[in-house]
């Protein structure tokens, strides 16, 4: 057997974008048109670090207990996906369409479409074709103004909740 490796680390401070887009031709093969796109947006400098991140957790069943067993076993059950609460800037006195509006007016309630996440690579380098993306389909909910931070650090946000309405793409590669 060969001597094992020790593969680098991929960071991920510093190396996260993320794009909401509403449409897909094929979310296993978005391409570049689609993710940068004037219909898509890029929520990288909009969401704040205490926003939720995908995740997924999984059940673990019991086995039935046999006569003779002095040991029960578990299998693997089912995986729950979910986004959860994102939290982003808002401008409450900005004008329609200002940088400071862009991800309220992009998520109303009932909005569907996909946020991408593409990881490893510096967040201000645009996506290119052969990156690699996570790409999730989601529903937003409601929109509610919250601060966030505390004291004189604190600024308007909008908390609101995402749904993850179907399977991820897991690093799939961008077209071209």
């Amino acid at each position: 057997m060969a001597a094992p490796t020790r593969p680098a680390d991929a960071k991920w401070y510093l190396r996260e974008k993320i794009i909401f887009v509403p449409t897909l031709a094929n979310p296993a093969v978005p391409t570049v048109t689609e993710l940068t796109g004037t219909s898509s947006l890029d929520v990288t400098y909009m969401f704040y670090a205490s926003a939720a991140k995908p995740s997924l957790s999984t059940n673990m069943a019991t086995a039935p207990k046999r006569v003779g067993d002095g040991q029960t076993y578990q299998f693997v059950g089912e995986s729950q996906a979910s986004i959860g609460e994102v939290r982003y800037s808002f401008d409450p006195q900005s004008a329609a369409l200002a940088e400071g509006r862009k991800a309220f007016e992009k998520f109303p309630a009932g909005t569907t479409g996909y946020l991408v996440y593409r990881l490893g690579k510096n967040r201000d380098l645009d996506i290119t074709a052969t990156d690699k993306v996570t790409v999730y389909p989601v529903e937003a909910g409601e929109q509610h103004e919250t601060p966030e931070g505390e004291g004189e650090g604190a600024v308007v946000a909008i908390v609101q909740s995402f749904a993850q309405t179907g399977p991820k793409k897991l690093n799939v590669a961008v077209a071209a």
